[in-house]
C-alpha cells in the first residue's frame, strides 16, 4: 500500500498521501475537530505546514467545516469541484436527499450550526481530470458526483482512491455501501463504475473502515 495516513476524527476519517514535498489531504473535518487534528498530526510526527493541498471531497460541514482554521495554520491550497465552489464560498452545505432513517431523523433534527462553516475562497477550482504531479504525486482528481454535484475523488497510479462520501460505512450504515444521503443515487453508482474503471484497487472513506473494489462491484452486477 502507498504511504497513507489515516486521521481518525471519531465521526469521520481524513487521509494523507505523502508526496515529495509534503502531503496531500482528503477533507478537513468539523470546525470544532481542530484541537484533535493537530494533535494526529504531531503523533505521527508531521509539522502543519506540511500538508501543501487539501482536496475537499463535497460541500458539507464534516468535510469543509474546518477549511478556514486549517488555511489558516497550514498555508495549504483549497482544491474544490466547481459544482460545490460556491457552497464553500458561502459557508453552507450543499442539498442531499436522506435515504435511511437514521438520516432523516438527522436531517430533522440537526440545527443550522452542524450544517454551516466558515465561508472561504478556495484556491483551485476544478471540473475533471486534475493532476497532482505538481504536488509530488502520481495521481490525479476525477469528478464522481451523485453524494453532491461537485463530489470528487483522488486516485493514484497505483489505485489507491479516496472517495469521501461516495460511499459510506459505520456510523451511518452497519456495513460499508451506497451514501445514505445522496442528490442522485443513480449517479452515485455512475460514479462507482468510473472509480473501478480508472483502476481503483482501495477504496478509503470518510465515515467507516474502507470499502474493498470487489464489494463495489457485486452492488454494481446486482442494480443490472
Amino acid at each position: 500500500m502507498e504511504d497513507v495516513i489515516i486521521l481518525n476524527l471519531g465521526f469521520n476519517k481524513l487521509q494523507l498521501l505523502k508526496g515529495k514535498d509534503g502531503y496531500i489531504q482528503m477533507d478537513a473535518g468539523y470546525r470544532w475537530d481542530i484541537k484533535r487534528y493537530l494533535k494526529l498530526l504531531k503523533k505521527n510526527n508531521i509539522k502543519p505546514d506540511e500538508i501543501k493541498l487539501i482536496i475537499v471531497n463535497h460541500a458539507h460541514a464534516d468535510h469543509a467545516g474546518g477549511l478556514k482554521k486549517l488555511k489558516k495554520i497550514t498555508n495549504a491550497k483549497i482544491l474544490v469541484h466547481e459544482e460545490d465552489a460556491d457552497y464553500i464560498r458561502k459557508g453552507v452545505s450543499s442539498k442531499v436527499a436522506p435515504r435511511t432513517l437514521l438520516t432523516k431523523i438527522l436531517e430533522w433534527t440537526m440545527p443550522e450550526s452542524f450544517k454551516n462553516y466558515d465561508p472561504i475562497e478556495p484556491d483551485i477550482v476544478i471540473k475533471d481530470n486534475y493532476s497532482l504531479e505538481d504536488f509530488g504525486v502520481k495521481a490525479k482528481v476525477i469528478h464522481t458526483p451523485g453524494h453532491t454535484a461537485g463530489t470528487i475523488s483522488l486516485i493514484t497510479e497505483k489505485g489507491t482512491a479516496f472517495i469521501g462520501c461516495c460511499a459510506q460505512g459505520f456510523p451511518l450504515r452497519l456495513f460499508p455501501g451506497p451514501p445514505s444521503v445522496a442528490q442522485d443515487i443513480d449517479l452515485v453508482y455512475t460514479s462507482w463504475q468510473r472509480i473501478i474503471d480508472e483502476g481503483a484497487t482501495e477504496a478509503f472513506i470518510s465515515h467507516g473502515k474502507s470499502i474493498s473494489v470487489l464489494k463495489m462491484k457485486k452492488i454494481l452486477k446486482k442494480r443490472k
